[in-house]
């Protein structure tokens, strides 16, 4: 076994957990970036691109055939994308589980606007705020934002929108159907 399907089985299994757990610890990049010469941060930054390629692979199940397509598509040489398959071939269906169990569901948003319209320290003037009651499922989470947290929230949400119609993220979603 060739020492590039190693470090791409390592790195694998560091990624795997990452979809798992969420937790991002650098356990062992110190050591990884010096046998490979490159910085600690270009290890950080393999492995959580690795983890978003995994999560994907697991997320939607995809058979091994995909998962070689999508892993070549992320720049993988065929050692490292076979060793990476192979991994997630053995390991597919406990990840399946674990992440569908622990995935949080959209249900329903309520909102209510409340205009404060008199105190004395506001003389002539309202403050209004929204209160927002987001039911998931895992229960209802309420919370209270002003008119720019809001719009700030709408504008991040229209760049990611923007960003997932962009040409790289057509790339990996034609794998997603």
């Amino acid at each position: 076994m060739s020492s590039l399907s190693l470090f791409a089985q390592e790195f694998g299994v560091i990624a795997l957990e990452r979809v798992v757990t969420g937790k991002t610890g650098m356990r062992g990049f110190g050591k990884a970036a010096k046998v490979l010469q490159i910085s600690v941060e270009e290890v950080e930054q393999g492995v959580a691109s690795l983890t978003t390629v995994l999560a994907r692979c697991v997320r939607y199940y995809l058979p091994r055939s995909q998962q070689l397509l999508l892993l070549a598509d992320a720049g993988l040489q065929e050692v490292a994308r076979e060793a990476l398959a192979d991994l997630l071939t053995e390991r597919q269906e406990e990840l399946y589980g674990e992440i569908l169990s622990s995935v949080t569901s959209y249900r329903n948003l309520n909102w209510r606007l409340d205009i404060q319209v008199a105190s004395r320290s506001l003389q002539q003037q309202s403050r209004p705020s929204y209160l927002l009651a987001l039911a998931t499922s895992n229960g209802v989470k309420h919370m209270e934002a002003d008119f720019s947290v809001l719009k700030e929230v709408c504008a991040q949400l229209e760049a990611a929108l923007a960003e997932s119609r962009s040409a790289y993220s057509r790339r990996f979603q034609r794998f997603n159907k």
